[in-house]
């Protein structure tokens, strides 16, 4: 490893002074030799070490085999920290390209991301298992992950159309315009990024440019819903759509704009009477509060109290049940995302939160 270490150093010095370039191809030569599996060319080995070692030996010459032993090993670590360094490297950039995010474990935590709530991996991480003794399970899951994120890329590649992942009783912000773009939104009613998103869409006037729609993902965690009133939430929208889908095929016409997106603009856009978002009000209630107001502002969207109720018995219904298991299926395996939000427009996933220029520039 004498030699593989010593062409880095080499490398590095060369850039700064012309007069290391003379033993840039010989280090080269002797490390092609090694990463080939040859052996490596002794003479430069030696030359390396003897240049190093020559000092101590008139010195102290019996400090000369372990100062040996001891540079053999600092060049396996130098040589072992850059082979981690650079798959570090290559994972958070290949994860950057593929997720938004260069840490697909915890998506926030990676300053090159664009602002999103993460979908945590339930999974332990690599360095989590290590400390629990699971060396193996660390590595085999390591490289699971990396291997599922390059099955991931072709997906990347690929033009994104946000009709094909729209639920079956899709409703539309402002009501479906025929010929406009459909716009699919994946949000957790308790994710603030997902209310700056829904109001950066309302400025940009992209709903009135798109057909927008929405797939509600309340995000799970290991210690259950990370934000504490979203499954209930969620569970009210899907019934409301559920709702809605009945009343067309029985009445034959809806709303412009159904109850689901009077709930999300009253909690995505309004405050309480004490001047905090309504949203963050959301997300410390009771199930009990959360469920009161949700019923109000059913009645608030024009719903009648027979209408309310049948909604409310929708809640509980396999149809529902059914329709956020689909759902929660269409993200995690169809759409692949680690970021709420993340927004199907323009032939593009976009990860992450969209700022009103970008929304405005989609097609």
């Amino acid at each position: 490893m004498v030699c593989i270490a010593a062409f880095i150093v080499v490398l590095v010095l060369s850039a700064v002074s012309a007069k290391y370039r003379r033993l840039l191809g010989k280090a080269w030569a002797c490390t092609w030799r090694r990463v080939t599996l040859r052996p490596c060319d002794i003479t430069f080995r030696d030359d390396v070490k003897n240049s190093m070692l020559a000092p101590l030996a008139v010195r102290a010459p019996r400090l000369v085999r372990p100062a040996s032993i001891a540079i053999e090993i600092v060049a396996w670590i130098m040589v072992l920290s850059l082979i981690v360094s650079l798959y570090l490297l290559g994972r958070s950039g290949l994860n950057l390209f593929v997720y938004g995010t260069c840490d697909k474990q915890n998506a926030q935590a990676c300053s090159l991301a664009a602002q999103a709530c993460s979908i945590d991996a339930v999974e332990p991480g690599f360095w989590e298992s290590i400390g629990k003794g699971d060396v193996l399970g660390a590595f085999g899951r390591e490289f699971a992950s990396v291997g599922d994120t390059i099955a991931t890329v072709p997906s990347r590649l690929r033009t994104w159309d946000a009709a094909d992942f729209a639920s079956s009783d899709a409703t539309y912000l402002g009501g479906y315009v025929e010929g406009r773009p459909t716009a699919l939104d994946v949000l957790d009613p308790g994710c603030r990024f997902c209310a700056q998103l829904f109001r950066n869409m309302r400025d940009a006037g992209f709903d009135k440019t798109h057909n927008v729609t929405y797939l509600v993902y309340p995000i799970h965690s290991e210690f259950g819903d990370k934000f504490v009133n979203s499954q209930l939430i969620a569970t009210y929208l899907t019934a409301v759509r559920a709702f809605e889908e009945q009343r067309s095929a029985t009445d034959g016409a809806a709303p412009a704009e159904t109850g689901d997106w009077f709930i999300l603009e009253q909690l995505f856009t309004t405050e309480t009477a004490g001047g905090q978002p309504t949203q963050e009000w959301m997300n410390a209630a009771s199930a009990d509060e959360a469920t009161v107001r949700l019923q109000q502002w059913l009645a608030a969207a024009g719903y009648t109290p027979e209408q309310v109720q049948q909604i409310v018995e929708l809640t509980t219904s396999p149809e529902v049940e059914a329709s956020l298991a689909h759902t929660r299926e269409v993200v995690e395996d169809q759409i692949r995302t680690v970021s709420i939000p993340s927004l199907i427009a323009g032939g593009r996933l976009h990860a992450g939160l969209v700022d009103v220029d970008t929304l405005r520039g989609l097609d």
